[in-house]
């Protein structure tokens, strides 16, 4: 079976362009072809391509194979681009393939212009793979360092953020300790004083919950997602890139969560966010505007529209920005990777990226995402006011949010703290019972998993009470210990409502006993 060939040939004589195509043809490959002789069909049929191959004469009345050359390697293709010469002298052939050219062949002995093409497309092809290869490379460095970073220093902002939060929530309702009729109202002054630290704390808490979509560059699990709130994230990351150039104008009316990854669902509105923004020159942001739409796209899809009134695109570039090292920003800024990159994590979440542009007028990025149904979390369903007083057992190795995690869950809890595992297993090991026990993820000494397991082997069914907290810092064996276990794991800051909900629906003692705790996770 004939091989198809899209050909592009560059030959100013019909009878050597028939005798080019069939040398093609003997050598089994079905050819489309169009001929051109003047760099401005050259430049057209560039721009109506993709071609496989170019095969040029070197020297046409107003043209030659190297002007011809030069204008491809302009447009970043690489194309297999063989010349075929009547009569080449030897420094004409040498400068040619120093220039870049793939092959050269005289016209009368055209044999080996079929196995030509053939090695060349083989070429191609390796190149076209090591791209891809070399981009996934550096898109797996620059997420892995800038991940590992973002994680240890969620890690070390949320632990002092968690113990302040939850210690201004305590002073903030004491209506939740049960103490109104003793504890004097705060006058006007440290009523505000405090709640303005507490709306300030709730933006780090928003800067740490950002950092952290965006330190999880291969976590590729789908679920349901609020695209909404990962919007919201990449905005706030690209606020310092777009507030000098354009207002945000934000038009939300989809109304379900999507299934995707929010750690990939967010790269690919930051990129296409910077983008829009570099589309359009500084200092005009009163006149300039990025619009953030979305939208159901009937009952299966959501499509979510980053609008920008910039420069816009050319038509016949509108395909190729999305080609790996194709990039129309000035040499040294950008690498051509990130619309591939956007392009290639929608399509494994199962949407489609595509774009709409008019030079002048300016571009619209589209995504359409799946829907996500029936996968929305339920919250745990609290007991009523009269449920029994609960014994939890807090485990943290930083004292300050375990004693304030305590002042929280006192009114409602007996609460014992400790800050090493030994100690915690100690009270179980003695015949010590609790309804809940709060541990913390990633310790030093004794990890929450090593804890965990040490449980399992003492007292199984005070395994299955425990709910994990983690001020960030996830590594690979976290997630399969955690996803194994199937345990709720709360992030630091803790979720306050969420945290006594779950205290409050946890079972009273004896419900689960008789069932064993998941085991599958071994460190």
């Amino acid at each position: 079976m004939a091989t198809p060939l899209r050909l592009l040939l560059i030959e100013d004589f019909e009878d050597d362009a028939l005798m080019v195509l069939r040398e093609l043809r003997r050598g089994g490959y079905d050819v489309t072809h169009t001929r051109v002789e003047t760099a401005e069909a050259l430049t057209r049929a560039l721009d109506a391509g993709p071609w496989d191959a170019i095969i040029a004469d070197y020297a046409l009345p107003r043209f030659d194979a190297l002007a011809a050359f030069a204008l491809v390697q302009q447009r970043g293709l690489d194309v297999p681009f063989l010349i075929v010469s009547g009569q080449m002298g030897e420094d004409t052939a040498v400068a040619a393939m120093r220039a870049g050219v793939h092959d050269f062949l005289l016209k009368d002995r055209l044999g080996r212009l079929g196995p030509a093409v053939a090695r060349e497309l083989r070429e191609a092809a390796v190149r076209a793979e090591r791209r891809r290869m070399q981009e996934q490379l550096l898109l797996s460095d620059r997420l892995a360092s800038l991940g590992l970073l973002a994680a240890s220093v969620a890690h070390e902002i949320n632990n002092p953020l968690a113990s302040l939060m939850a210690n201004l929530d305590y002073v903030l309702n004491p209506e939740q300790r049960q103490e109104t009729a003793r504890v004097a109202p705060l006058a006007p002054e440290q009523q505000q004083a405090l709640d303005d630290c507490m709306q300030c704390a709730e933006r780090i808490r928003e800067i740490i919950r950002d950092i952290k979509v965006f330190s999880r560059p291969d976590d590729k699990q789908r679920g349901p997602l609020d695209v909404h709130r990962v919007l919201d994230s990449s905005l706030r990351m690209a606020w310092n890139h777009v507030f000098h150039r354009a207002r945000i104008v934000k038009d939300y009316a989809a109304r379900t969560p999507v299934l995707g990854s929010e750690a990939p669902l967010g790269q690919i509105f930051l990129n296409l966010l910077v983008n829009a923004a570099d589309a359009i020159p500084e200092g005009q942001s009163d006149t300039q505007e990025i619009r953030v739409v979305t939208r159901q796209d009937g009952t299966s899809h959501i499509r979510v529209e980053i609008h920008d009134t910039g420069k816009g695109i050319p038509p016949e570039l509108r395909e190729r920005i999305f080609e790996p090292f194709f990039t129309t920003k000035p040499t040294g800024v950008g690498t051509g990777l990130g619309l591939a990159i956007c392009r290639r994590l929608i399509t494994e979440m199962g949407g489609e990226l595509g774009v709409e542009s008019e030079p002048g007028r300016g571009t619209v990025f589209h995504i359409r995402l799946p829907t996500a149904h029936d996968l929305t979390e339920r919250p745990p369903r609290p007991t009523s006011d009269t449920a029994p007083r609960r014994c939890v057992l807090i485990l943290d190795d930083e004292a300050v949010v375990a004693r304030a995690l305590q002042r929280l869950l006192s009114p409602q809890c007996e609460v014992l703290v400790f800050v090493q595992g030994p100690e915690a297993l100690a009270q179980v090991a003695s015949g010590r019972r609790f309804d809940v026990i709060l541990s913390d993820l990633m310790m030093p000494e004794m990890s929450g998993p090593r804890f965990y397991e040490e449980l399992v082997r003492l007292a199984p069914e005070q395994a299955r009470r425990v709910i994990f907290m983690t001020g960030g810092a996830f590594t690979e064996q976290s997630r399969a210990f955690l996803a194994s276990t199937g345990l709720p794991c709360l992030d630091k800051p803790i979720d306050i409502p969420r945290l006594r909900a779950l205290v409050a629906a946890t079972p009273p003692l004896g419900a689960w006993d008789t069932r064993p705790p998941s085991t599958a996770w071994r460190a």
